[in-house]
């Protein structure tokens, strides 16, 4: 039997303008970085969705075995194993999403300020990092977001797939330990 086709569920954090969604996504191979660039669907699926408002993260205000949400209106999704969101297979021995170096990086989206790593291979520019990373999310490594109004609100991930185009400022320091 083929492996081309194996799916595997993997639990997230997905975050809208005003809402947090956790929840479990079906995967393949390429992990919910492939998911989120798949062109055949606008839509993530999540089973197990548990909803809650940014500002009051402990109250579960719904659940539902299944929801779809528009890839568009995803600000991030939080993943505490990067092995989840971006393919296993490597080149060299490091994956081929992250080859490059190491750069900390600060970005907002509505509701959230991030903070983490990106990783580069080539010129250290901010907008050469947006422009030449791969699909529509940037990956930023071993990341906390920020909930801008309520700052003591934060959620922190091994990996944090950003939506580009709901990024509103990104900086980085290549500098910076």
């Amino acid at each position: 039997m083929s492996t081309a086709f194996k799916r595997n569920l993997i639990n997230l954090d997905l975050f809208t303008d005003a809402y947090r969604v956790t929840g479990r996504a079906s995967v393949g191979v390429g992990g919910i970085h492939a998911e989120l660039g798949n062109p055949n669907s606008k839509y993530l699926e999540l089973q197990d969705a548990y909803i809650s408002r940014i500002h009051q993260p402990g109250d579960i205000i719904a659940s539902y075995q299944v929801g779809a949400f528009r890839k568009d209106n995803i600000n991030f999704i939080v993943l505490q194993d990067r092995r989840d969101g971006i393919p296993v297979g490597t080149q060299h021995g490091r994956s081929i999403f992250t080859r490059g170096r190491s750069i900390n990086v600060f970005l907002t989206v509505p509701s959230f300020e991030l903070t983490g790593e990106a990783v580069h291979e080539g010129k250290i520019s901010a907008r050469e990092i947006l422009v030449q990373s791969m699909g529509s999310f940037q990956l930023v490594f071993a990341a906390k977001a920020s909930a801008s109004l309520y700052p003591d609100i934060s959620y922190s991930g091994d990996l944090m797939l950003v939506h580009k185009d709901r990024i509103g400022i990104f900086c980085l320091d290549p500098n910076k330990k």
